[in-house]
């Protein structure tokens, strides 16, 4: 169970602890969520998605973007928490940069952890992306899976590997869905449906498809909400006119249903790219998910891959695909100026992997993506 617990004062220098105990003991001390509350909130971020942070168990560092006049002084936090968790907080200065440091202990006292709490200046993303930024996230001494960065920023690519995590815990960085490979121009993403295993049929998720997007992935949803878990977008100053990429496929050999029933049809990759509004007519926040990010009301611009394209695909050789966008809304310049809007870019291994049906096996390759904002290219 989840309980919002805690608002705190930037300027306190000692944290607040508090204990609610209404069942046995828990052993959690997960740090599940951050809401950040301001009297300004327009003057601090350019969104109030920015104002809300998940925080997946894998994460100890959360970062909140903020524009460069931002006022930071009269900041106010809600900590969510897993039951009976307490927090310890306290602010400091480093290296020019304010802190929250925060260490959450659990309701049997016998586990903590440590978190961070900073915030950064908002870059506009320029719209290329060659993927030669890569690491591998560790895990006490271990190496787990590929994690792609876009400048300094790790929160800006995400996968479905720290899902995948949960049902393969023991497998390499190669065995993942989404893994760094030799690319068009030095280093590419490859995509591959997996196999989840005994543990991924019992929960009626069978297959992994390979994916990469520009947003976040909630893994505390992965295994209750799936489409949930997968938050696609970021906050977007530019009109793009079309997208490019370099890419390969190759489709696996048997195609199966989320039951494991045997289809009569090959499987197909998929990517896309939407601009969107990312607030609504009452001006909250929206993101798109994995069940709305072709569909949502919110959309002003989309460039789908179309069957043509994917036909076009080789197993062994890179061929560029370009897509234009197609605009059903008018928009607004002093929107985009003010981040108004959203992009969001998707690739996956297997189109309907969101529903676990694919072919273990299916492989897409992609490499140097481009959005073009204009006509001339």
């Amino acid at each position: 169970m989840r309980k919002t617990l805690y608002s705190l004062a930037l300027l306190l220098l000692a944290g607040m602890t508090s204990c609610i105990q209404d069942e046995a003991p828990n052993a959690e001390c997960d740090l599940l969520r951050v809401v950040v509350h301001t009297p300004k909130p327009s003057e601090v971020f350019y969104s109030l998605n920015d104002t809300i942070k998940e925080v997946s168990t894998s994460e100890s560092k959360v970062v909140f973007k903020v524009r460069e006049t931002a006022d930071l002084s009269k900041l106010s936090f809600e900590f969510e928490l897993t039951e009976g968790a307490t927090i310890d907080t306290i602010s400091e200065l480093v290296g020019g940069e304010t802190l929250l440091l925060a260490t959450t202990k659990s309701e049997d006292k016998k586990w903590n952890k440590q978190y961070s709490i900073r915030f950064k200046t908002f870059a506009c993303w320029d719209g290329h992306e060659e993927f030669e930024n890569v690491e591998l996230f560790n895990e006490k001494g271990v190496d787990k899976y590929y994690v792609w960065k876009q400048g300094n920023d790790a929160e800006f690519w995400a996968t479905g590997n720290p899902g995948y995590k949960l049902s393969r815990s023991s497998a390499k960085p190669a065995d993942y869905p989404t893994v760094s490979a030799e690319g068009y121009d030095g280093k590419g993403v490859q995509l591959i449906t997996r196999s989840t295993g005994s543990f991924g049929a019992m929960v009626g998720m069978p297959i992994a498809a390979g994916n990469l997007f520009v947003g976040s992935f909630d893994v505390s949803n992965a295994l209750q909400d799936a489409m949930a878990a997968t938050v696609f977008g970021v906050p977007f100053q530019l009109k793009p006119y079309k997208v490019k990429f370099m890419a390969k496929y190759k489709a696996g050999d048997v195609y199966k249903d989320k039951n494991g029933k045997v289809v009569d049809k090959k499987d197909k990759p998929d990517f896309y790219a939407v601009l969107y509004r990312n607030t609504d007519s009452n001006g909250q926040p929206v993101l798109l998910h994995g069940d709305d990010g072709k569909t949502n009301p919110n959309i002003v611009a989309y460039a789908f891959i179309s069957d043509d394209d994917i036909a076009k695909l080789s197993e062994d050789e890179w061929k560029e695909v370009s897509i234009p966008f197609t605009y059903t809304k008018e928009v607004s310049d002093d929107l985009l100026a003010e981040f108004g809007y959203n992009i969001a870019v998707v690739f996956s291994s297997s189109v309907e992997g969101g529903v676990f049906s694919g072919a273990v096996g299916s492989t897409f390759s992609v490499d140097e993506l481009k959005l073009v904002f204009d006509d001339k290219e």
